[in-house]
């Protein structure tokens, strides 16, 4: 009916119109972006819609140019012939061979003298298989106008769009400390695709604006620290105090560690002076609770460490106007220095729970062959050797622990690893967390439920292969309650 009207309008008109009886070609999308694909699998095809939105049939001939690799591709389409009004869909596709970046270009020419022919841009990238991929959004969080003695709250998502485990490093601000982070993921794992939230809160001191911001460091290759800004009352350009730590890195744990921590580096860019606040933001599961530097509130501090595992302490410092920095992270590695070393901490601030290592399958409290607060160093192996001999470096005998038994270099064979529970005290029945380290790793983690006079096998380590092989018995001491 369309073209009847116009063929009748045609003829009320003079005869130069004639040429609008002619097609005219419509191409979307504009471009086509594949983004990262596994190098030798193929994408999911992406179409590309070819029309005709004139009065005539067009004839167009699609081809891509400018891909050596031909990684990219079209069906085998000698020619579309397409009526006015019609449109037609053609699958793209994306195959890459190699770890680069891939650009090319879908041509379509058509049958009109005057009109060039149209470019369509392609691009896609090659990767590996099974590789993490962050995503943060948004890039800038921006609180808008917060008024002194209030605070808002904003919410930065962090997602893992690849197909390989997302493992986080340790999140460090930088900028006004008036931002803090609610919750921090640092040293989080994120599977594939799956995200955290990371609530972020601002509350103002003062009318002026803040700026801040937020490096997120991961194990994606391509984005190794993606950088978060976050903005308040309208931004700002101040210079805020800056928290400094002198951080060991890496703490060698034989028995219990004083570790010394060092802020007087800490400075406030105008020169006031400064108070200080050091904190525990992660410690290992076997730590216990209530340890934190000493003292909290000076330069200077120390941290007595008695679990192996990840330890992050804080400082902030503030200016003599209150003015806060963020927070400094100093991230203690602590790898203990024996080849088999063994933690027991419990959930009980007044209960008592012993660590028990014995040599092969020698009963509880047996002498030599079972370790205990009654038979502290026994002499294993070859008598007289310290190093193949187990310590109780560590005994707690009310609250928490954590109670820790080491070996140096143990001989070959194998040692078993029990949890007693002596006394429940007015604690009733608790939660153990049982670590085991070999050669300076984590081999074996587990927790058990117990009551009075319980006795739970945690397992048997074996050396030389430094393995453990996993037990959850529970079963009641009875009488047998200390050496012979």
């Amino acid at each position: 009916m369309r073209v009847g009207w116009a063929l009748l309008a045609l003829s009320c008109v003079q005869e130069g119109t004639i040429s609008n009886l002619r097609p005219e070609l419509s191409v979307l999308p504009g471009s086509i972006a594949f983004g990262e694909i596994v190098a030798g699998t193929s994408a999911a095809p992406v179409p590309l819609f070819v029309g005709n939105v004139g009065l005539a049939n067009l004839d167009a001939t699609l081809a891509i140019e400018g891909d050596d690799d031909g990684v990219f591709s079209l069906p085998e389409l000698d020619q579309v012939v397409l009526a006015p009004e019609t449109t037609r869909e053609i699958p793209v596709g994306f195959a890459p061979v190699g770890l680069v970046a891939y650009d090319a270009e879908i041509v379509v020419a058509w049958n009109h003298p005057d009109e060039p022919a149209q470019r369509v841009p392609l691009s896609g990238t090659g990767r590996v298989p099974y590789a993490p991929e962050i995503d943060v959004a948004p890039p800038v969080v921006d609180f808008g106008i917060v008024s002194v003695g209030s605070q808002e709250t904003a919410v930065l998502t962090l997602r893992n769009l690849g197909d390989a485990d997302l493992v986080l490093g340790s999140l460090a601000q930088s900028g006004a400390g008036t931002f803090s982070l609610t919750s921090d993921p640092s040293g989080d794992v994120i599977a594939p695709a799956e995200s955290r939230a990371v609530v972020v809160t601002y509350a103002p001191l003062q009318d002026a604006g803040d700026q801040g911001g937020l490096s997120i460091p991961s194990n994606d290759a391509d984005e190794p620290v993606v950088d978060v800004t976050f903005l308040a009352n309208g931004g700002g350009t101040e210079a805020y105090p800056e928290a400094i730590i002198d951080c060991p890195g890496e703490v060698e744990l034989a028995g219990a560690v004083e570790v010394h921590l060092d802020g007087s580096a800490s400075f406030d860019p105008e020169g006031g002076a400064l108070t200080y606040t050091w904190d525990v933001a992660r410690r290992p599961d076997t730590a216990d609770p209530d340890v934190g530097p000493e003292p909290p509130d000076t330069a200077e501090t120390d941290l007595l460490i008695t679990a192996a595992g990840t330890w992050e302490v804080t400082l902030q410092v503030h200016n003599d106007a209150g003015v806060p920095s963020v927070p400094a992270k100093c991230v203690l590695d602590v790898v203990p220095l024996s080849d088999l070393h063994v933690e027991l901490s419990w959930a009980g601030s007044t209960s008592d729970l012993d660590l028990h290592l014995a040599e092969g399958d020698a009963e509880l409290f047996a002498v030599p062959g079972d370790t205990s607060w009654c038979n502290v160093a026994p002499d294993w192996a070859t008598l007289g050797a310290a190093a193949d001999d187990p310590t109780l470096t560590i005994d707690d005998p009310a609250g928490y622990g954590p109670e820790q038994i080491t070996i140096g270099a143990p001989a070959d064979g194998s040692y078993s690893v029990r949890v007693h529970a002596f006394d429940d005290a007015d604690d009733g029945a608790v939660t153990a967390t049982v670590q085991v380290f070999t050669f300076g790793v984590l081999a074996h983690t587990a927790s058990k439920v117990l009551e009075r006079n319980d006795v739970w096998d945690v397992g048997v380590v074996s050396f030389p292969a430094g393995s453990v092989a996993v037990d959850s018995t529970v079963w009641d001491a009875g009488g047998n309650r200390g050496c012979p």
